[in-house]
């Protein structure tokens, strides 16, 4: 498992696309490995060949909403912290997009240093479920040598 956080960010609206990775890149520098996209369906295309530890997307998009494409990725993920955008939801959409497991949620138009600290928190508990994930794994691997010899 590399050390790089990657982020996928998703929305419609490809203006916002840029300001997003514009201010994440300049946030994070290397420390996050930022993926944009403006499809979901593309977006799916990217969940299957590549690990995504943090899913930043609008929830209402054409061809499929923010909570499907959640659902898709936390299939092949279950760690993926997932971060809603929304300019227009319902409060019932962001409730059930809450109830499936989102990490938290931003209003359009988005106040940028809310941003970064949903974003820094996400990787502080990507970052967290790696080592205990790493400390497990070592730690059964003492267990199985030690009942190997």
């Amino acid at each position: 498992m590399n050390g790089t956080i990657t982020v996928l960010v998703v929305d419609d609206d490809a203006a916002l696309l840029r300001l997003l990775s514009t201010v994440l890149s300049n946030a994070f520098g290397e420390e996050i490995q930022i993926e944009v996209l403006d499809n979901p369906r593309e977006a799916c295309n990217f969940l299957d060949r590549h690990a995504v530890d943090v899913l930043l997307t609008d929830l209402e998009m054409p061809e499929m909403n923010g909570v499907d494409l959640q659902k898709f990725a936390r299939a092949r993920n279950a760690f993926t912290q997932v971060l809603f955008l929304t300019g227009h939801s319902t409060q019932q959409t962001i409730l059930d997009a809450l109830e499936c497991g989102a990490t938290d949620y931003l209003l359009k138009p988005v106040d940028r240093e809310l941003l970064v600290e949903l974003v820094r928190q996400a990787v502080q508990r990507v970052t967290r479920w790696r080592r205990a994930l790493g400390e497990t794994w070592r730690q059964r691997r003492r267990e199985t040598a030690a009942q190997g010899s």
